[in-house]
């Protein structure tokens, strides 16, 4: 960017040379003015203190010694030439916005445009989240029958670790759905964390009715191997993990997956 910066005021500066740089004599009449005024200065003493006769030789004497110089013409101001000038601000302007555009300022504001645009940026996470709550409540209340909102209800209070409000609002899904191996698998997230990342009892029965219903459910297989992951039960992990590929879900980040087995398998071969 500063080689740009360079380039671009050397360029204006051989555009603009013409213009700011040309030479003018304008020391050529001074001499001249100045030998007149003495002419004119001294004439105007003789007429004043000598006789008319006496001041008519002074002056012949003076023509002779300071001869008067004609006027000078006026210098003619020669055009400007706008080409130049319009390729020199053209330039200037069209570089200075590609600055502009390559510095970070301008990521930064449009990081800032897009908060101000968004209707809750007055608002702190915290009074986002409460309106967000505020507006699921409102729609539940409307169809107290929707299990998709309950169960929305009961993701809200997951990722807030407001574990027992999570448990009822999925349970009430639950009831309205019947059963159904996601929202099993969801409960026994809750179960799981709620007990600090333990395998309950409670927590295995939930999974074991999600896979029940589907042998592949993700959520209930990818609690599986987290869990054998955190008791460095690596093999175990691997194959749960490994399972999954195999299934091609979309609802699974295949590159996520690959990169945890292949920790799996270097942790797995340190123990060794």
């Amino acid at each position: 960017m500063i080689l740009i910066a360079a380039l671009l005021v050397l360029l204006a500066a051989v555009l603009l040379w013409p213009i700011f740089f040309t030479q003018r004599h304008s020391d050529d009449g001074k001499l001249q003015r100045l030998s007149d005024n003495i002419w004119h200065f001294q004439r105007d003493q003789a007429g004043k203190l000598l006789a008319e006769n006496e001041a008519e030789q002074f002056c012949r004497e003076l023509v002779h010694d300071l001869p008067l110089t004609p006027q000078p013409t006026p210098l003619s101001h020669q055009p400007v030439p706008r080409l130049p000038v319009i390729l020199a601000v053209v330039m200037i302007f069209s570089v200075s916005a590609g600055l502009y555009m390559l510095s970070p300022r301008i990521a930064q504001v449009r990081v800032e445009q897009q908060r101000l645009a968004d209707p809750l940026h007055a608002f702190s996470v915290a009074d986002q989240q409460e309106k967000q709550l505020v507006a699921l409540q409102y729609k539940i209340r409307g169809n107290p029958q929707d299990s998709a909102l309950w169960a929305e209800l009961g993701e809200y209070y997951l990722y807030r670790n407001a574990y027992e409000n999570a448990l009822t609002a999925y349970q009430r899904a639950l009831l309205l759905r019947g059963e159904n191996g996601e929202l099993y698998s969801a409960l026994a997230t809750v179960l799981y964390y709620q007990a600090g990342q333990n395998m309950t009892p409670q927590a295995q029965a939930m999974i074991d009715k999600a896979l029940a219903q589907d042998a592949n459910e993700v959520t209930a297989l990818m609690l599986l191997a987290s869990d054998a992951f955190m008791r460095t039960e690596y093999a175990q992990a691997i194959t749960i993990w490994q399972r999954l590929l195999d299934t091609y879900s979309p609802r699974i980040n295949r590159v996520q997956l690959l990169e945890a087995i292949n920790t799996a398998k270097l942790l797995q071969n340190s123990q060794e």
